[in-house]
């Protein structure tokens, strides 16, 4: 990062203790529920080559990473700056760099099929996330993916995951989130919401209930506006972005 922040550099040296202690210990259940989710919510964004080229910045304890060997990729790397999430995903089989990643991103010169950026962005100020989203396109190769995951604005939650770390600099709704990867020269924005994952009749019912209440979000925001927006509404939202094939 380019501006050093002590607020940062003391939290992350104890990112999993002081914020997610749940990494610590084994994976519980939820954990795995929430795996699965993911994989079904990246269904279509991956690519069908299961030795693609891909990067995951801030990749936290590996659970990613997991999803995506549970999946049959087997050319994955992490970078994460944190000293305690970085050994927690090498203990569970992953290949991790300890870095700041937009310093890693910057002295590297491999290209990537894809790059994940979950739980990312909001980590930095405006002028940091236009660098971070210039280096990202410089190391994906023509025609490779950017997805990031990141709290949605357009929620009634997401100011309860805006402030629910101290390194939270930023809140993007679905509009400026992306302009924002336009301006860095992505193409082809897809949204998705992190809706509940269905894996049994409680979390199906919890599916149904969430369609219902963003029925009345649409309707309210078309009450308050006068406009028809059906996008995000979830307190995250994902975004697969593209590079275009003929960049260089």
């Amino acid at each position: 990062m380019p501006e050093s922040k002590l607020y940062r550099e003391k939290l992350y040296a104890r990112y999993a203790s002081a914020q997610v202690p749940d990494w610590l210990g084994e994976p519980s259940k939820s954990a795995r529920i929430n795996r699965n989710g993911h994989a079904h919510r990246l269904l279509r964004w991956l690519p069908v080559a299961r030795n693609a080229s891909i990067l995951d910045l801030g990749c936290g304890s590996g659970e990613l990473l997991t999803v995506l060997r549970s999946l049959g990729f087997n050319n994955l790397t992490g970078v994460d700056v944190g000293p305690e999430q970085v050994a927690i995903a090498r203990t569970r089989g992953h290949s991790v760099v300890q870095a700041d990643i937009v310093e890693y991103l910057r002295a590297s010169d491999q290209s990537f099929d894809m790059i994940f950026a979950f739980d990312v962005i909001e980590h930095f100020t405006k002028d940091e996330v236009l660098d971070l989203l210039d280096f990202i396109w410089r190391r994906l190769k023509p025609g490779g993916k950017l997805i990031v995951q990141t709290p949605n604005a357009m929620s009634p939650w997401g100011y309860y995951l805006r402030y629910n770390d101290l390194t939270h600099e930023l809140i993007f709704g679905p509009s400026c989130l992306a302009s924002t990867l336009r301006l860095c020269g992505f193409k082809d924005m897809q949204f998705r919401e992190v809706t509940p994952y269905v894996h049994g009749i409680a979390s199906a019912v919890r599916w149904i209930l969430w369609k219902l209440v963003k029925v009345g979000l649409i309707t309210l925001n078309c009450i308050e506006s006068g406009e028809f927006y059906s996008g995000a509404y979830t307190r995250n939202m994902l975004v697969c972005a593209l590079k275009d094939q003929a960049a260089r």
